[in-house]
Formats: C-alpha cells, structure tokens, sequence
C-alpha cells in the first residue's frame, strides 16, 4: 500500500475513533510499525495529527493566536464560563490562566464573589477591574504575544510564593491519556507552577478541545472538567475520577 492510501486509512480511523493505535494500524494495513511511525511523523508535520506514546490523537483545534480565537465558538464558551463561575467560592483565592474561555469567565463572575484572582493574563485583569470585591494579583513577566499572558523566570518565581485553592485553566487541548496540554511552551510552563501549588485543578473545555492534545504538558492531574460536550463524550474522563461539570 502506497503512503497517501496509508495517510488516508490513518487519517480515516482518526475522526471516526479520534485516535489511532500504532500496532493495530499496522497490522490492518499489513505493514510495519516502523512504517506507521514514519507515516505519522508526516501527518503530524502538516499538521493532521497529534503523535503520543502508542499512536496518535486529534491535534488542537482552532488557530493559534489568541486575537484570532476570541470569538471562534463564543456560544459554548459562554455556556462553560458560566457553569465555572458557580464554582468559586467568597474568600477564595483562585489561580485563573489565560484564554478566552477563562476570559469569558472573568466576564462573568458576579459583583460580590469576594475572592482573590491571581492571574498572568492582562486580559483576565482588566475584565475584573470594574469588581469591587474581587481583589486581582496580576502576575508580572515577559509577554507573550500569541498567547497574551505574561511569562518566564519571575512569572514562576511569584508563583512559588502563592497556594492557591483552585486552578482554573482553559484547556487547548485535553484528553483523558494525555491530562492538559498547551501550544506555547512557556505559557505551558507557568500553568504547570499553578498547578503544582493548587489544591484543585479545574479545566475548562468546550467540546471540540476533547480528545486533542498540543505539544507542551501542563498536567496530567484534572479534578474538575468543565464542558458542554454530551455525556456520550465524557465516559473516559469520569472513569479516570474526573467531577463532571455540564449543562
């Protein structure tokens, strides 16, 4: 069999099952491994696919700079935003990552939540900033500009003084395998410190970010998904003791 009817047999079991499995694809095709390998390796380049141990999966959805993803799917954004904002607590302080998923949260939060917002996107910030009883620690470091949050060294430095009751994160891509993941390696690295010092980790998803995953690992440890996919598409997070948050 020829490489583009292998990419396309790949490419096939992919969206119809929303990953791929190395062995089982070479056996069905009768090749090798090493074959399957290689055929991935070019699907992932052009950017069909996501490679993780054993096979692949479905690649972040959307485009990557954050201007160019504020209004893609706002009306689920919306929905998961305000199922998250019942979530935090009065007196809470709440670790919020950038996005414009946790943006549209920011928006939504209520005059009196009396919690304390610790977050590296300017964005988040300035959507707080008419709350009286919301008290907002922006985050200070390098921005970033495909993401707009605020990275690096001190980024991280400021966080190891800080604990956090919850983590609220808006996932690019999730998969219940893989955990979290993020495209910008050094916004990945500043939600992995927020991770780590935070009690809860709550991931907010709309549903085409299911099952994907991006090249940089923010964790493997989700405690609350937020989502408005169909139940149907959440059998795997609530086996691996995943709290589901739905309409």
């Amino acid at each position: 069999m020829l490489a583009p009817s292998r990419h396309e047999a790949i490419l096939g079991t992919l969206a119809h099952h929303g990953t791929v499995a190395t062995a089982e694809v070479a056996e069905r095709l009768g090749v090798s491994v090493d074959t399957v390998r290689r055929d991935l390796l070019e699907l992932e380049s052009s950017g069909h696919l996501r490679r993780v141990h054993g096979g692949a999966v479905r690649p972040a959805p959307g485009p990557r700079r954050f201007t160019e993803r504020v209004d893609r799917d706002a009306g689920g954004k919306a929905a998961v935003a305000a199922l998250a904002a019942g979530l935090i607590r009065r007196g809470e302080v709440v670790a919020v990552g950038g996005g414009t998923t946790t943006l549209a949260l920011a928006r939504r939060l209520a005059p009196d939540s009396a919690s304390t917002i610790v977050t590296a996107s300017p964005d988040v910030a300035l959507a707080l900033r008419d709350l009286p009883d919301v008290d907002v620690i922006v985050l200070g470091g390098t921005l970033d500009r495909t993401s707009q949050t605020l990275v690096g060294a001190d980024t991280i430095a400021q966080i190891q003084t800080l604990r956090p009751d919850m983590c609220v994160i808006g996932a690019c891509s999730i998969h219940p395998e893989v955990g979290l993941t993020m495209r910008e390696r050094e916004e990945a690295q500043v939600m992995r410190a927020l991770v780590e010092r935070s009690r809860r980790v709550v991931a907010l998803a709309t549903a085409e970010k299911l099952g994907t995953a991006a090249p940089y690992v923010v964790s493997e440890r989700v405690d609350t998904l937020v989502t408005d996919a169909p139940a149907s598409a959440l059998d795997a997070y609530a086996q691996a003791g995943v709290e589901l948050v739905r309409p």
